[in-house]
């Protein structure tokens, strides 16, 4: 447990110690749906086909699943600051009670709505019967994901990033290894994906639930005299899960809605830009994962602090500091080379040509994207959730009404250069964080020193 036990130094050490082993891993998770995807555009039938019209609903439970992942790593860090890995792991299992009532009520719920579902979206007559199926198949296996999400969030929180990393990479592998062993090796097409899907799920979660055994987090598996565990926290859970876990969700979602309504917007244009929007699109989720991950581990070190009681040492600082030299290198390399970028992504001229178009235009404003990425990831989980999901809706709504208007008079054009804009001036969410945990530190160092005050995880707890 070398690694829990964190003394005080460099905050951009600390916070690149969490970053460093999770961004591989969560590129390939990210890359996960595109690869299964690719996989069952090798199979013969409509399986491309049913499998793409999944992925909205897929999106449906990776909010689910980083809402109670969020909600889960905030208690972990918390917990891990103040030296108590009995209240970590009551926390993990308060939240795991909450992940099983969750994910079983959400499954339910798409296996009886599946066909209505198929009749929303369009299915085609000769897919829908193949359509319900695999819902109602995947819907239970997806559910399974969420204990590898859960582990790997607590072994994060506690400062174990490379075992949560290893996590979520054989869940990862274990999913796309699946798929091209059960659908296509062993020539069970599309029903092979939701059995691998499955295996991922329940790999994970086995090692997750071997590390976090190792790690004291269940509790010692023989201790004299014997330490009873902490009582399950389950209002406190829902409590932290309102505050953090429901706006990680929501912004989640607000994500997957302006994307589809983007998509929209681009029709007008033909299949060339819609492709070209799409390819650029695909590179710019892999563009986020870096600002995510290392506004994640900010705030790991950040609810470490408040855990420890060390409220003065609450600062953003060092991780923007680290993300914005990040993204100058990435925003660089998106504009300067967007054609060979484009022509990777694309065979098409015409559809390379228009990714490239979007590069041109928006390539230079990820710098500020990704400072905002991380700002509010940040923000989201020291307690202002509600208000990083209003900056969220403020943003994607205000790009996608103001740039459909423009796009609708000028041209595509004007659709990426409002996206642009709009990069810029989210900047303000940076300052809105930078404010937020000062704030916070103010609050908390004042409750500190107040008389018989002593640092508490539940206390501080309150606050996220």
């Amino acid at each position: 447990m070398a690694e829990t036990r964190d003394a005080v130094g460099s905050p951009a050490r600390s916070v690149l110690r969490i970053a460093v082993p999770m961004l591989p891993a969560d590129l390939v998770a990210v890359l996960v749906p595109l690869a299964v995807l690719a996989l069952t555009g090798r199979i013969d039938g409509d399986a491309h086909y049913v499998r793409a019209l999944f992925m909205p609903v897929q999106f449906l439970f990776l909010a689910l699943i980083a809402g109670i992942g969020a909600s889960n790593q905030v208690a972990a860090a918390v917990a891990h600051g103040a030296g108590d890995l009995r209240a970590a792991g009551a926390a993990l299992r308060a939240d795991a009670r909450i992940a099983a009532g969750a994910g079983a009520a959400f499954s339910v719920l798409l296996i009886v709505s599946a066909p209505l579902l198929g009749d929303l979206m369009g299915v085609s007559e000769a897919a829908r019967a193949e359509f319900t199926g695999f819902l109602r198949a995947i819907a239970p296996a997806s559910a399974l994901l969420l204990g590898p999400a859960l582990a790997a969030a607590t072994l994060r929180g506690c400062g174990l990033a490379r075992q949560a990393a290893a996590v979520t990479l054989l869940a990862a592998l274990t999913e796309i290894g699946g798929v091209a062993l059960l659908a296509l090796g062993a020539g069970l097409g599309i029903a092979g994906v939701a059995p691998a899907v499955a295996l991922s799920g329940l790999a994970g979660t086995a090692l997750g639930w071997v590390l976090l055994r190792r790690s004291g987090l269940l509790g010692p598996a023989s201790s004299v005299p014997p330490v009873r565990p902490r009582p399950v926290p389950v209002r406190a859970a829902v409590r932290r899960l309102t505050a953090v876990g429901v706006p990680v969700g929501a912004s989640y979602l607000v994500i997957c809605a302006a994307n589809l309504v983007l998509m929209r917007i681009l029709a007008p244009f033909g299949p060339s830009v819609q492709s070209g929007y799409a390819g650029a699109a695909t590179l710019q989720t892999l563009l986020i994962i870096p600002g995510l991950v290392l506004g994640s581990a900010t705030a790991i070190v950040l609810n470490s602090h408040r855990g420890a009681g060390r409220s003065g040492l609450l600062s953003p600082h060092a991780g923007l500091r680290i993300t914005a030299g990040a993204y100058a290198v990435l925003a660089v390399v998106s504009y300067a080379g967007r054609d060979l970028i484009a022509g990777v992504l694309s065979g098409d001229a015409q559809i390379a040509a228009e990714t490239a178009r979007y590069l041109q235009t928006v390539g230079l404003s990820y710098l500020l994207m990704g400072l905002v990425l991380a700002a509010l990831t940040v923000l989201e989980q020291v307690g202002g959730g509600p208000v990083a999901l209003a900056m969220n809706a403020v943003y994607f709504v205000g790009a996608v009404a103001v740039g459909g208007r423009l796009a609708a008079a000028s041209g595509p054009d004007a659709l990426y250069r409002t996206i642009a804009a709009f990069n810029g001036l989210g900047v303000v969410a940076v300052g809105v964080t930078v404010w937020f945990v000062r704030r916070l530190a103010a609050r908390e160092t004042t409750s500190l020193s107040a008389p018989d005050a002593r640092p508490s995880t539940t206390r501080t707890g309150k606050g996220t």
